[in-house]
């Protein structure tokens, strides 16, 4: 409402001239002499963001185009991604994502999420949303182009090995019995994390039995595989940007380059 962030960052970028000549190139409401409100603003964040990341031209999506297929042990990790290791179970579709959620028995770190009534520190995960208990500790599905550039892993961050995760993921049980932070964190060593949640029995418990997938071993020649096939996930140009840091912007703030 009135005197809101969203309303005082609107009247900011609305009172520069040259945001306003910007804006209305593309905004008829704006070309027509409206001021410019929050929901333009967001909408062209959102159209820079798709279109300055948007990771599409990966070895996998040029081959899927109709390009080089993937070969040597890529290939091997396609094969195992989407047949026996199972993964594209979840992460399915154009987005290697079903978009749904899941438990996965993932290691718990930082101060959690909690009402102001609540003493604990876990994240709940979609539990919190829905309040259907058949959804403790399960979070949504990750895409996974740029995945091995984009770590650490795990919904909570606490693996810094995406091969050690990959393991992890495939037999999550066995992996939350023998998670050690000092072991997986190896990479954050000024990083003091609260471990609170995992430390106590009866939480990391729940955490464990809140799994209902199965398990699979993966080897190490098939992780080796399976993290050829996810680096060709990786899009160069997605990871640089493709318009870059401007010069200028018409605030005359000072960018930090």
């Amino acid at each position: 409402g009135d005197g809101g962030a969203w309303d005082i960052i609107a009247k900011r970028v609305n009172a520069l001239p040259e945001y306003r000549r910007l804006f209305a190139r593309f905004d008829d409401d704006v070309a027509q002499g409206e001021e410019i409100t929050f929901t333009d603003i967001s909408d062209a964040i959102a159209a820079f963001v798709a279109f300055e990341w948007r990771a599409s031209d990966t070895p996998y999506d040029l081959a899927l185009r109709g390009g080089p297929p993937l070969a040597g042990e890529a290939a091997v990790g396609q094969d195992l991604f989407f047949g026996s290791a199972g993964c594209s179970s979840c992460h399915a579709g154009p987005l290697l994502s079903d978009q749904s959620f899941h438990a996965m028995a993932e290691p718990q770190l930082g101060p959690g999420k909690a009402a102001r009534f609540e003493a604990h520190q876990r994240d709940d995960g979609r539990l919190r949303v829905t309040g259907d208990n058949e959804d403790a500790f399960a979070f949504r599905t990750p895409m996974l182009r740029n995945v091995t550039r984009t770590g650490p892993w795990g919904h909570a961050g606490a693996h810094t090995d995406l091969a050690a995760f990959l393991v992890y993921h495939a037999d999550p049980v066995a992996g939350l019995d023998t998670y050690e932070p000092a072991a997986t964190l190896v990479d954050l060593p000024g990083a003091a994390p609260d471990w609170s949640i995992l430390q106590d029995p009866a939480s990391r418990g729940a955490i464990r039995s809140s799994y209902a997938g199965g398990s699979r071993a993966l080897s190490a020649s098939e992780t080796q595989a399976l993290m050829a096939f996810l680096e060709a996930l990786t899009d160069e140009t997605s990871l640089s940007g493709r318009l870059g840091v401007p010069e200028t912007v018409p605030s005359g703030l000072p960018i930090d380059r």
